[in-house]
């Protein structure tokens, strides 16, 4: 936010010092206010908010309703939120939303204080409507700051104003500076609204914009997305092979050109995995180290590198790879959690319960209040089947008691835990109910997906317990109703695919 409100605060000053000409002053009242609108813009100018505030605060009991007052409010309500005075933000922002309720800028700080209020429905909804009539204005806001309002709706079950939200911002087109990737975010998230208010050529209309196979094979699989089957199965192309050469050849020239960008050697080390050359992908992150503060991208490209050395075979190094994250502190480094959650699981699949267990164990303690619910139930899988493989069925009975209320936060989770503690029975009671709900259906459909159909995906003994549950009839019949199995015929090839060239200036390489 403070790129863009460091603009708006130069040109409103200088609006707010075009409307009081130094001729047109005589009154020592009317002097001295202007030379507070004076210290104001050279203060702005220097993107200094307490120097705004200092010069304006004094005036604004003085000023009645006007054009004279709505800029110094105006002015007064970026720097508000800036210096964190939230207790003055609100009033200020009602007061300006009368004035000027077309305002881009004023419409934007009342999505953020409806955030802070946990208004989270109204917020989505001032969102929604900012991006419909000021789409310029998105840049107020971050990306996480809609990320939590996304999430806090799906959690209350809020999904219509969820697809509003997700549909305007989709409309918008908006990429957010600190999480560029949510642009994919908010097209996927139209899509499946769209879909369900039966627009699917609206909704075929932004696949364009879906560039990960990833995604593309998820959506694949999921009958909520079957009436753009034909449209995703041409833009994957036989074993995926159209969209994992368009993605690579698009990230590998991307980090080309930005070599020293997190983000870019994420998705080039991502592009490799998908082309199969997982020792290219291990070269091309022999620089990478965790470290103090890392951020999400290198987060991410960490684990890529572990993915590519496990299937190499390479246990060892994809363990001294990860290892390190639980020497970290994650109220200090809090993109790390995912990666304490990732080194758990890759313990317990290499056999390694003991550690797993003494991981697991330790996530949870440093992580509270940084690992959200849906992480905590992934770690309380992997405590529970650790206990399972060590024998230690009493502690798994007890960890199992405690989580099963929980299956709402995270359903894939404690199903699995179930199933490593070989208590299918009750596996199969959740997973039914979960099927019955859309949202929890979805996200069990990805679990039963075979290893072959996966890019970069090694052996797993959790996979296995997945692939096994779906034998059972009412299991299969409750998955069919929601997704299948990915056709064979978009399964990765398992050899390594040619790196794809960038072309030159006016070649062609279709």
């Amino acid at each position: 936010m403070r790129g863009r409100s460091t603009v708006l605060l130069t040109a409103l000053a200088l609006a707010l010092a075009a409307s009081h000409p130094a001729h047109a002053q005589t009154s020592p009242v009317a002097v001295d206010k202007q030379e507070a609108i004076g210290r104001a813009q050279q203060a702005a100018a220097a993107d200094d908010c307490a120097g705004v505030l200092g010069a304006l605060d004094p005036l604004v009991p003085d000023l009645g309703k006007g054009d004279e007052r709505t800029l110094v409010q105006r002015l007064r309500l970026i720097c508000l939120g800036r210096e964190g005075r939230f207790d003055e933000l609100a009033s200020v922002q009602h007061e300006l939303t009368v004035a000027l309720p077309r305002d881009g800028t004023v419409q934007a700080f009342g999505v953020i204080i409806a955030l802070g209020e946990n208004r989270f429905t109204d917020a989505a909804d001032q969102l929604a409507a900012l991006a419909a009539s000021s789409p310029s204005s998105l840049n107020i806001l971050t990306g996480a700051a809609v990320r939590e309002i996304s999430m806090r709706l799906q959690q209350s079950n809020s999904l219509e104003a969820r697809n509003r939200m997700m549909i305007a911002l989709a409309r918008a087109d908006w990429e957010p500076s600190d999480i560029p990737e949510l642009r994919v975010g908010f097209a996927e998230g139209a899509i499946t609204a769209l879909l369900d208010q039966g627009q699917p050529d609206e909704a075929e209309g932004l696949l364009e914009r879906i560039e990960q196979p990833e995604l593309l094979s998820a959506m694949l699989v999921d009958r909520h997305y079957a009436p753009l089957w034909r449209a995703l199965e041409a833009r994957l192309g036989p074993g995926g092979a159209l969209s994992v050469d368009s993605f690579a050849r698009d990230k590998l020239a991307a980090y080309t050109d930005m070599p020293t960008s997190d983000a870019a050697l994420r998705d080039a080390a991502n592009a490799m995995l998908l082309l199969g050359r997982y020792p290219d992908l291990v070269d091309l992150t022999s620089g990478v180290a965790v470290t103090e503060g890392m951020g999400r991208d290198a987060v991410q490209t960490v684990l890529l590198r572990a993915r590519a050395l496990a299937v190499l075979g390479r246990t060892a190094e994809a363990d001294r790879a990860m290892a390190p994250f639980t020497t970290l502190d994650p109220s200090k480094s809090p993109e790390i959690t995912t990666g304490l959650i990732t080194y758990a699981e890759f313990l317990d699949e290499a056999g390694q319960s003991a550690r797993a267990l003494e991981v697991t164990r330790s996530a949870r303690t440093q992580g509270a209040g940084v690992i959200n619910s849906f992480g905590m139930r992934w770690l309380d899988r992997t405590e529970i089947c650790a206990l399972s493989a060590l024998g230690r069925t009493a502690e798994a009975s007890a960890a199992i008691v405690r989580i099963k209320p929980l299956v709402a936060e995270n359903h894939a989770a404690v199903i699995e835990a179930l199933l490593c503690a070989k208590r299918d029975a009750e596996a199969s009671d959740l997973a039914l109910k979960a099927f019955a709900d859309k949202e929890a259906g979805t996200e069990l459909i990805y679990q039963f997906q075979p290893g072959g159909s996966i890019w970069g995906a090694g052996p797993s003994r959790l996979r296995d317990l997945w692939t096994a549950f779906l034998v059972k009839p009412a299991v299969r019949a409750a998955f069919e109703k929601r997704g299948r199995i990915l056709p064979r015929a978009y399964w990765p090839d398992s050899k390594p695919r040619a790196i794809p060239r960038r072309p030159a200036n006016g070649e062609n390489l279709t």
